[in-house]
């Protein structure tokens, strides 16, 4: 009897040490076969560009601002898209040269095409993403233009058609800036510039920094309500990288008062420059803005509190396509004049003259 069991746990033994041997033996080649299907290369991964906006909501806005005024009187919400165009056309004829054509990218209802100066501008190519602001341009100053729909990141320009390309505060909702920058820079002729201003920094700080502590309060967070804004340095970084030289930025403050929260809002919202944002909460709650109104007023109104400033940051930008004429910045340490001697500038070339 002794003898069975032990042969017995001798042949259960045998088919133990034979199982844990295919188990080693299949368990490494099962690895090598999932390692040849997944096998890790040593290249750049690709990563999405991040959509914030809803580029059919924009222009579903832009459509009904046009169509449907508040108030129905659309060019009383167009004041600072008229100012801003009304700098910028004054900023043209410091390029000591003429276009023949130009093209502007995201004209809206024509704020800076209504006012370029016209002895310099033959034609302009007027593209926007909405076909009511195109339907409704205002006259241009130039003796002739095209108009055509599109989307600031799909420009159907040809390579070097172009000799001056504008924008008018469009840019702060494109998703792809890089892109759009990119196909203004082809569409350039070599040695053109690029003129334009864009929303950014610190706009609508007080409305944000208000509807943040009201819906923080009354509905326990909160929610984005102004769309993230770029910087001077980020305009100067997308500039360069999209393969334009020689670029300058500033920067200016246009502060407009209103009466209350709501005339804001809906000055927004005629100007369609409302939330755009694909995660954009869908409504505001009546006690949320009747806060917001009374943090607004709190923190930031002048004359008594009978004003509500609100700043937009204007980001101002020029930069050129690299040509073969094209002045080229003076070898480091070839300079003659040292800068402790700006003062007294013109005695140092009086001097060297003699």
């Amino acid at each position: 009897m002794k003898s069975t069991l032990d042969n017995f746990s001798m042949i259960e033994l045998s088919f133990m040490k034979l199982n844990l041997l295919r188990f080693v033996i299949d368990k490494p080649l099962l690895w090598n076969h999932r390692l040849s299907r997944h096998r890790c290369y040593a290249t750049r991964s690709h990563i999405p560009r991040p959509v914030l906006f809803n580029r059919n909501a924009k222009r579903l806005q832009r459509d009904r601002s046009v169509d449907f005024p508040l108030g129905g009187d659309v060019t009383r919400y167009e004041y600072l898209k008229q100012e801003v165009g009304c700098q910028l056309s004054d900023r043209i004829p410091d390029i000591l040269r003429e276009f023949p054509i130009a093209i502007e990218m995201g004209c809206g209802r024509g704020y800076l095409a209504s006012q370029l100066p016209d002895d310099l501008i033959d034609h302009i190519i007027l593209c926007d993403l909405s076909r009511s602001m195109l339907n409704n341009i205002i006259t241009p100053t130039t003796t002739s233009y095209d108009l055509i729909q599109c989307d600031e990141e799909t420009l159907p320009m040809r390579s070097n058609s172009v000799d001056l390309c504008l924008t008018n505060l469009s840019l702060h909702w494109v998703n792809d800036i890089p892109r759009a920058l990119s196909l203004a820079h082809m569409a350039l002729r070599p040695d053109s510039p690029i003129l334009g201003a864009v929303l950014g920094g610190d706009t609508l700080y007080e409305l944000r920094t208000a509807l943040q502590l009201a819906e923080e309060r009354c509905e326990s967070g909160f929610g984005p309500h102004i769309s993230p804004m770029i910087t001077p340095v980020d305009v100067g970084s997308l500039l360069s990288r999209s393969g334009f030289t020689m670029i300058t930025v500033d920067t200016d403050d246009i502060i407009v008062h209103y009466e209350n929260i709501r005339d804001l809002m809906n000055d927004l919202r005629g100007m369609a420059e409302q939330n755009a944002l694909w995660d954009r909460k869908p409504f505001l709650h009546r006690s949320t803005i009747d806060l917001a109104e009374s943090i607004y007023k709190e923190m930031y109104s002048v004359d008594d509190g009978s004003s509500l400033p609100a700043t937009f940051h204007v980001i101002w930008f020029i930069a050129w396509k690299s040509g073969p004429d094209q002045p080229k910045a003076a070898q480091r340490g070839s300079g003659e004049i040292s800068f402790k001697d700006i003062g007294v500038i013109s005695d140092v070339l009086q001097d060297k003259k003699s």
